[in-house]
This record gives structure tokens, C-alpha cells and sequence, in this order.
């Protein structure tokens, strides 16, 4: 499902939804569709986000679901319950006019809220879950984060874990494709690192599967664009010794 929305991503882009985006005089200006004025407090929400944020560092993960996160997920989630139109929330105008477009394909509305509050509210609360090992709650939560952000690498590596957590490899694999695939849309600064994160997410499950050579090459792929990155550096390296012990 994910790889199949990736590539209608693609297909829309290839059409010029990308086009439309970068040809905006003014960067900062929302496109149409996108909610300039939103019913919530932003900035409030954000200072909540903030607070969750610490509270998960620190390793307070109930108090960050039953805190500040179920606050901001209740505000966005009253605000937007009887909407009419398909809300979505985006981080780059790129990912917000392929949200549009997206909607527009299916003949529906839409809405971009101008912050991603919401989502990253049901992504904080699916990563403390997971850090509770509470697997069934981080992944119902984590895609909920998703029917917001469908293109959101961050939340699409998230939920590769909790699916490589549950040793789910097939769901796994095709979710750190998807991320992969999703990097493109996401701010120029983030790239290279949620690219190798959801390459790195791939080379473990190619482990698991005993596709060592596939493996090896997804740690390759970050090494060439993250020469430094000594997670792969160490996971390459165990890779090359399991090959030396299959004999090859």
C-alpha cells in the first residue's frame, strides 16, 4: 500500500505538480488548498510537541502519550473531526502540492494544514509506544501519522521498525522502500540522513532474509552518499563476515 501511494508521488510529480510548486514567486506562501489560518493554536501546539519531545529523551514515555501529546492530538483531531474535506499536513511545499494533487485525482478536497503538528502529535505518541514495546498501539498510531503524511520518511522508517520489530520482513521491506522513495520530498537538509536510515532499515531485513549481497549494497548505497556513517560502516562489516563464513 505504501509503495503504491509512493509512486502515484512519483507519477503526479512527473506531471508537474513539482513544477507548479518550485515556479512560486514567494516559497514561504502556502499552496491552494493549504489552511493558512488554522482553527488551533499552532504555536501552542508546539511548545507541546517540545515538552513530549523531552519527556521521551528522558525516557518518560506514559507521561508524553497522557500528557502533552494526547492535548495536541485532541485539539487537531476536534478541530478537524467533521471536516468535509481530506486533511493532510506536509513539511515542504513539494509534499503539499502532491498532497493536493493527490486528492485531486480521486475527486475529493482537500486541506494542507500549513503545520505538521498533528502528524508528529500521532508519530511522538507511535514512537514512545514503541519504546514501550507496545507494538500494536505504535503501529495503529504510526499510521495515523501516515493518512496525514503519506509522504513522510521519518513516519514511514518509524513504522519499518515496528514492523521489523514484529520480524513482519515482507511489510518491513516494502515500508523502508517506501521512506526511501519518500526522502525526495523532504527538506533538502534531511535528506541524506532519512535516505540512510530507511537504506540502513532495508540492509537489516536483507540480514534476516539471508540476502546477504542485497544487504551489503544498501550499506553501500548510504556509505555513498553518508561516507562517514558508522552505522553502516559496522553493519558492512558484519555483513562481509557472515559472507566469509557462507564461504563466499
Amino acid at each position: 500500500m505504501a509503495a503504491a501511494f509512493l509512486r502515484m508521488g512519483f507519477v503526479l510529480l512527473a506531471l508537474g505538480w513539482g513544477a507548479a510548486c518550485c515556479a512560486q514567486a514567494a516559497p514561504a506562501a502556502p499552496p491552494p488548498g493549504t489552511s493558512a489560518n488554522s482553527p488551533v493554536d499552532d504555536a501552542a501546539q508546539e511548545q507541546l510537541l517540545q515538552q513530549a519531545k523531552a519527556q521521551i529523551k528522558a525516557g518518560m514515555n506514559a507521561d508524553a502519550i497522557n500528557g502533552p501529546l494526547a492535548q495536541v492530538i485532541h485539539a487537531y483531531e476536534t478541530a478537524y473531526a467533521h471536516s468535509k474535506e481530506q486533511v493532510y499536513c506536509a513539511e515542504t511545499l513539494t509534499e503539499a502540492f502532491l498532497y493536493s494533487g493527490i486528492a485531486s485525482s480521486n475527486h475529493k478536497n482537500s486541506v494542507v494544514l500549513s503545520k505538521p503538528n498533528w502528524a508528529m502529535a500521532y508519530y511522538l505518541r507511535g514512537y514512545a509506544y514503541g519504546s514501550m514495546d507496545d507494538l500494536v498501539h505504535a503501529e495503529a498510531s504510526l499510521k495515523q501519522a501516515l493518512a496525514l503524511s503519506p509522504f513522510n520518511s521519518q513516519f514511514l522508517s518509524e513504522l519499518g521498525n515496528v514492523y521489523e520489530n514484529e520480524k513482519n520482513w515482507s511489510s518491513a521491506l516494502d515500508t523502508f522502500q517506501s521512506a526511501d522513495g519518500a526522502a525526495e520530498f523532504a527538506p533538502p537538509e534531511q535528506k541524506i540522513t532519512l535516505r540512510c536510515h530507511a537504506l540502513r532499515g532495508q540492509g537489516y531485513v536483507l540480514v534476516e532474509l539471508h540476502k546477504l549481497d542485497e544487504a551489503a549494497q544498501k550499506y553501500n548505497a548510504c556509505l555513498s552518499i553518508s561516507p562517514g556513517d558508522q552505522r553502516s560502516i559496522d553493519e558492512l562489516g558484519y555483513v562481509r563476515e557472515l559472507q566469509a563464513k557462507a564461504g563466499k
